[in-house]
């Protein structure tokens, strides 16, 4: 579960402004109210962020970032379109909060992330992209590199990200080299860097290769291929993705 733990401090990292905002607000309330009070309104707060994550998920991958306005967000959740910012700052960090949950839920990370060590997880990742069950992760993660080149505040929160996911997968290489599993000439930040490459190239499969979205070959193939370029050479069959069987 290394690889998992991981994925989630980045998505704690990402989103800690947000996040320590909520907490404060949540602290002050309490301390004016009985604890049956506080209860019921911190399970009213975590409803709320739920109503505004599942109509955000619907409206992105409908109408993209750009056409996906907060108070048409705030309406689809059932709230106003002020009382949307006392869970999010902003589109940009609703749009990567959308992005992750929608990839962590997804069965086919949970299992590649469980699965061998982690630079063999690596690889099952990058053969996860090409799975049709990825499609809305794909199609969002799209939309968070549109909307970078638009909003400043998600260019920063996606640049943020991007140098945790290059570390962490640095940090990967680093420790399998160490312990003798792949070449210690190879350079773990070009290794990382080359890998995310890779990852943004197969987000754009559902308009570049259509056909090859849940193709078995194809999906064995990028393992492969990202087993090689992690320098794992070859993975074990039996750290394969479920679907396989």
């Amino acid at each position: 579960m290394r690889h998992y733990g991981a994925i989630m401090a980045i998505r704690r990292a990402s989103l800690e402004t947000a996040t320590e905002r909520t907490r404060a607000k949540l602290q002050k309330r309490a301390k004016s109210g009985p604890a049956a009070n506080e209860r019921s309104h911190d399970a009213l707060e975590a409803t709320t962020r739920e109503r505004i994550l599942a109509s955000a998920t619907r409206l992105f991958a409908e109408k993209g970032f750009e056409g996906a306005s907060m108070p048409a967000i705030a309406k689809a959740s059932g709230i106003t379109a002020g009382a949307i910012y006392k869970h999010f700052e902003g589109k940009g960090e609703l749009l990567l909060e959308v992005v992750m949950r929608s990839f962590l839920s997804s069965p086919l990370f949970a299992h590649s992330s469980e699965r061998g060590n982690d630079t063999t997880a690596m690889a099952n990742l990058a053969a996860a992209y090409t799975e049709p069950a990825l499609k809305l992760v794909r199609q969002l993660s799209i939309e968070v590199h549109s909307g970078a080149a638009r909003d400043a505040k998600v260019r920063h929160v996606l640049s943020k990200f991007n140098r945790l996911a290059v570390a962490h997968y640095s940090a990967s290489v680093a420790t399998a080299q160490q312990a003798g599993k792949l070449d210690p000439h190879l350079d773990p930040d070009h290794v990382a860097r080359a890998f995310c490459i890779l990852i943004m190239g197969l987000i754009h499969m559902d308009t570049l290769l259509p056909d090859l979205v849940g193709d078995g070959s194809w999906r064995e193939f990028i393992r492969e291929r990202a087993a090689a370029l992690i320098g794992v050479g070859r993975v074990d069959p039996s750290s394969k993705n479920h679907s396989d069987s």
